[in-house]
């Protein structure tokens, strides 16, 4: 069985579950192209049979392979935080090293979890996609242990072949495991994706399912978060 299956994306420097700060950007960076280079091979019916005990054949041949791994960089107290990152983010694509660099306010935190957060999504040079997550330190959310804010908000992103793909794997986990829950579901965005995610009650943990059509360009944005 794949290693990293029943496992979430993670890099050390968030193990303490705080943002990390200017001095440890480098690291932090680093930490990202080894994971995503990890994740970007994984079986994902291996995965799925993992993280919630259940594969069925009906839905693991919808899978086309990972879209993209999210990575929760930690809780921030000021949004300036997540501003120095995301400036760090524009400084590697002037180097090169990125091609596309956006960012956004969260979606699911603050109607989940009850706290505000940002998202980073860029595109590499050779294609891959990585998203990053930050939460700010408030409420129940700082009430968490770390590890848990990290399961809830790393994951991996599962590309399927069709738009309709998406709406079934999310609708037919929810309801055939009692422990899993669908949490967000987009259809067809301004970029022409349509996504979801489905947590896992038991272990705190998220999935999210990708379709993402055909389009010009290389960009890719995930305001669900």
């Amino acid at each position: 069985m794949n290693p990293l299956a029943g496992r979430s994306p993670a890099i050390t420097a968030t193990r303490d579950g705080r943002f990390p700060d200017r001095a440890g950007f480098g690291r932090s960076w680093e930490e990202i192209l080894e994971t995503s280079a990890i994740w970007q091979g994984l079986d994902c019916g291996q995965y799925l049979k993992a993280w919630c005990g259940y594969a069925p054949d009906h839905v693991v041949e919808r899978f086309a392979g990972v879209n993209h791994i999210g990575i929760y960089m930690g809780d921030y107290d000021n949004d300036d935080e997540v501003f120095g990152w995301h400036a760090h983010l524009h400084d590697l694509r002037t180097s090169g090293q990125v091609t596309t660099v956006e960012m956004g306010p969260s979606y699911i935190s603050p109607r989940q979890y009850g706290t505000p957060g940002w998202w980073n999504s860029i595109v590499l040079a050779d294609g891959r996609v990585i998203e990053m997550f930050a939460c700010r330190r408030y409420g129940p959310w700082a009430n968490r242990s770390a590890d848990e804010r990290g399961r809830l908000m790393s994951h991996v992103a599962v590309d399927v072949h069709t738009d309709t793909d998406v709406r079934h794997v999310l609708d037919h986990l929810d309801q055939a495991v009692d422990h899993l829950e669908k949490i967000a579901f987009t259809e067809a965005d301004e970029l022409g994706h349509t996504y979801g995610h489905v947590r896992n009650n038991d272990s705190d943990s998220v999935l999210e399912i990708v379709y993402e059509a055909p389009r010009a360009g290389t960009g890719h944005s995930d305001g669900s978060h």
